[in-house]
């Protein structure tokens, strides 16, 4: 089986989109109703959103991303700093990862291994 999307409760989807698309590549609009807006990558990853009360699990639960090197990975961190987004967490042994919120505070991750 291939994981083909996660869906999230935001608070604000407009905003999430912005984040989403500047930050990971999802800039794709494929659907978007009062309902229901699918974000797509261009390698085909979908990320749903439904505005309402986020449900967030400060650190319990986290999706990924997974860089093409170690170096996109470290490249994706300086372009989380300069955008003013704050790192939750970086890993530089065995596996290149960075960490960060989303504006509902999910837990993102960008990684390579």
């Amino acid at each position: 089986m291939i994981l083909d999307h996660v869906a999230l409760t935001v608070s604000d989807r407009d905003r999430s989109a912005a984040f989403y698309a500047e930050h990971f590549g999802l800039t794709e609009r494929v659907h978007d109703d009062d309902h229901l807006l699918i974000l797509s990558s261009p390698d085909g990853g979908l990320l749903a959103l439904t505005e309402g009360e986020p449900v967030v699990d400060a650190d319990g639960v986290h999706f990924g991303f997974r860089a093409g090197s170690h170096e996109a990975v470290r490249r994706a961190r300086v372009h989380f700093r300069l955008a003013g987004v704050v790192e939750r967490q970086w890993q530089q042994v065995g596996l290149t990862r960075v960490q960060v919120r989303d504006p509902d505070g999910y837990l993102v991750e960008i990684y390579s291994y």
